[in-house]
C-alpha cells in the first residue's frame, strides 16, 4: 500500500472512531461508518462493500442467535452465556477483545479486555 493509501486508511479510521458529544457521551459507530472505512481501506466500490458487510453481519447474527461462540481475530472472542431457566432465561454475550500491538506492554486480564453485553 502506498503512503497515500495508508493516510487514507488512517483518516477513514479516525472518521469512523466514536466521537464525544458535549456531555462526554461517546456516540456509537453506525453501519455507514463501517461501509465508509472498508471502502477506503480496500479500494472496493461502495456497493460491493455494502453487500459484503451486510452478508458478514447477517452471518455473525445467525451464528450468535444459534448460541455458538465466535473467535474473530483481530477483534477477539464473543462467547454466548445463557443464564436462568424458562421465562427468566437471559442470554449474554461476553466480548474478550484481542490485545492490540500498542497495548502489548500493558498487563490486561488473562484474555485481554472484557466487556459483557446482555440481551434478552
Amino acid at each position: 500500500m502506498s503512503d497515500t493509501a495508508d493516510n487514507s486508511v488512517e483518516t477513514a479510521a479516525a472518521d469512523a472512531a466514536p466521537a464525544e458529544t458535549g456531555e462526554g457521551v461517546v456516540t456509537p459507530i453506525k453501519k455507514k461508518d463501517v461501509y465508509d472505512h472498508v471502502t477506503v481501506a480496500t479500494g472496493l466500490r461502495k456497493r460491493e462493500v455494502r453487500e459484503a458487510v451486510d452478508a458478514t453481519l447477517a452471518y455473525l447474527h445467525s451464528v450468535l442467535d444459534e448460541g455458538r461462540d465466535l473467535q474473530l481475530p483481530p477483534l477477539g472472542k464473543i462467547k454466548v452465556v445463557t443464564r436462568g431457566e424458562g421465562e427468566k432465561t437471559r442470554t449474554q454475550y461476553r466480548l474478550n477483545l484481542q490485545k492490540t500491538k500498542s497495548a502489548e506492554g500493558a498487563e490486561p486480564g488473562p484474555e485481554g479486555h472484557q466487556d459483557s453485553l446482555a440481551l434478552d
